[in-house]
């Protein structure tokens, strides 16, 4: 066990989950982990739960309030694991979810140009009650970087765990995102990775229905850097592969956020659209209820949104 691993948590207003957090990395069967907190400028009692963790070995560092891909920047510079675990400071892990993860990368040739993820599963409150079990299996299986991407389907930021030397070359988070920062940055890594391996063993718990999470940020800021993480996104597909198949997942990627943005910002909405229209057109519905499904087939998805938006405002008048 001479490998470190360190686990690098940033944590904004997180009181009330970040002890299980913690104690979910203090419970791993690999022991030689190097847990650093980030505290960034939690207006809450966050730096106070997680000081008497200390005792324990673990690092804190605090900061003004910057945002998690800051945070997550900041904890990686002052890491010294040769591998790295990125962790929200409201999720867990299984217990052995490090050891076998690492164990499988360091039975692999060129283990330092992978990256490997697991399983993962939806929880509110206990994780005994999960659901939405994932990833797709689609992608519960070893891929080339480019094959991996092009299935479009997610995987948590706790899920993976990836040699440091792999971030060195793709470069820290970017600060500048405010949606899909996770999305955007493993994107980015598979770049500069050989493969993408699967652990089908263990588990990453993501907690859902937390208020005022980020996912839940729908100012006009949030939309504008969402659809500028697409646009990084197909960059980085089109780096490594371009065929009709990429520009289709790019094009659903675009109408899908058309789809969540048309009402409240057109402006936003059309140039996605326009990128839509560049790749060849896209595939994906809306998606909703069956009365919404067949007035997209009768009028169109504009005017089926316009009259889903007058519903709404009818209906709480």
């Amino acid at each position: 066990m001479d490998k470190l691993v360190s686990v690098i948590i940033p944590a904004y207003n997180a009181e009330k989950y970040i002890t299980e957090t913690i104690d979910s990395v203090l419970n791993q069967t690999w022991k030689n982990i190097e847990i650093i907190v980030v505290d960034d400028g939690s207006a809450d009692n966050t730096l106070q739960v997680i000081k008497p963790f200390e005792e324990y070995g673990v690092k804190i560092f605090t900061q003004l309030n910057k945002g998690g891909c800051a945070a997550r920047n900041a904890g990686f510079k002052s890491s010294s694991g040769e591998f790295i675990q990125f962790l929200d400071a409201d999720d867990l892990l299984s217990a052995d979810k490090i050891e076998k993860q690492l164990l499988m990368l360091l039975a692999t040739a060129g283990y330092k140009n992978k990256i490997i993820h697991c399983k993962w599963s939806r929880f509110f409150k206990n994780i005994k009650e999960v659901s939405d079990p994932g990833p797709h299996e689609s992608i519960r299986r070893n891929l080339k970087p480019a094959d991996w991407l092009i299935t479009d389907h997610m995987s948590m930021t706790g899920c993976w765990l990836m040699h440091r030397s792999l971030i060195d070359k793709g470069g820290l988070w970017d600060e500048k995102l405010k949606r899909n920062q996770d999305g955007e940055f493993f994107s980015r890594l598979l770049v500069f990775a050989e493969e993408v391996l699967y652990q089908d063993e263990v588990t990453v718990y993501y907690r859902s229905g937390i208020p005022n999470s980020v996912s839940q940020n729908n100012s006009y800021a949030a939309a504008e850097s969402a659809l500028r993480a697409i646009e990084l996104i197909e960059k980085y597909i089109f780096s490594l592969e371009k065929s009709e198949k990429a520009n289709q997942v790019l094009a659903n990627k675009y109408i899908e956020f058309v789809y969540e943005n048309y009402i409240k910002y057109p402006d936003l909405s059309y140039k996605a659209e326009t990128k839509v229209k560049s790749l060849g057109g896209a595939t994906l519905k809306l998606r909703g209820g069956a009365g919404l499904k067949t007035l997209e087939a009768v009028l169109g998805w504009k005017m089926a949104l316009r009259l889903k938006k007058l519903n709404n405002y009818l209906k709480y008048k």
